[in-house]
């Protein structure tokens, strides 16, 4: 998609992020796993592609040192305006180049929701997860990563679906999912009698393994997975995978 950056998403949805995308996976959840590893490893935590704190938020308010980059200038305004936000160390930055320190550390790294496939290039996303080895505690360190499991192979599908249909809004969604590419790009179109917003989106999904295979390359293990955030078994028919994984041992 030309002209796609890696601020448009964050850029074209903060203003309705939180409306549309707050139910959008168990929030709870993730803060009682990240804040249980907190506990044993200690933090402080940082949080790839924060977005409007919709984790950040509540991990800080529990006292935790919460750190958040996202691209998006937006969606870091949304989470400094919430109740608690100011307690969020909030930096606008591309998470495959942290905008941050090579020394600092982090007990915690979290990436959730599948927002590790909004780095759309492979180069990309080994940048960020040469990033976050550098800068996870090496003594009981973990990064959490949150994503759905991938279609295998196939052909290049499109669809065209009602995501919203109101009295007065109508908001389709139209996607094209190439497995050649490992590539999703779609169009949120939100029509209101005061005219059309186009909403783009793109994703370059991984398989677990091939996310497995790209962690090794900058030095990290996976630890264990599951099929949620309540440690549900992981199998292959699960949709999604919950990925913890630490450095590799050094020598």
């Amino acid at each position: 998609m030309d002209g796609y950056g890696p601020s448009t998403y964050g850029e074209r949805f903060a203003d309705v992020y939180d409306h549309w995308y707050a139910d959008v996976s168990d929030a709870a959840a993730t803060v009682e796993r990240v804040a249980a590893l907190v506990s044993e490893a200690g933090g402080p935590v940082l949080e790839l592609g924060g977005g409007s704190g919709r984790l950040a938020v509540p991990l800080a308010e529990r006292g935790i040192a919460t750190w958040a980059v996202d691209a998006s200038l937006a969606m870091v305004r949304r989470l400094g305006e919430k109740p608690g936000g100011h307690r969020v160390h909030a930096l606008v930055g591309d998470m495959a180049a942290l905008p941050l320190s090579t020394g600092a550390r982090f007990g915690v790294v979290l990436c959730a929701f599948n927002t590790f496939f909004n780095l759309t290039t492979i180069e990309a996303q080994r940048r960020c997860l040469a990033g976050v080895s550098e800068r996870l505690a090496p003594d009981g360190g973990r990064f959490l990563v949150e994503a759905f499991v991938p279609p295998a192979g196939g052909p290049a599908v499109g669809s065209v679906e009602p995501r919203h249909i109101g009295l007065d809004e109508l908001v389709l969604t139209v996607s094209r999912l190439d497995p050649a590419s490992h590539s999703i790009t779609g169009q949120h179109v939100q029509i209101t009698e005061a005219g059309i917003r186009l909403r783009p989106w793109m994703l370059r999904y991984l398989s677990p393994e091939e996310l497995d295979g790209l962690a090794a390359e900058a030095g990290l293990r996976l630890v264990e997975r599951h099929a949620g955030w309540r440690a549900e078994p992981f199998s292959a028919d699960s949709p999604a995978h919950v990925s913890t994984y630490a450095l590799m041992p050094s020598g």
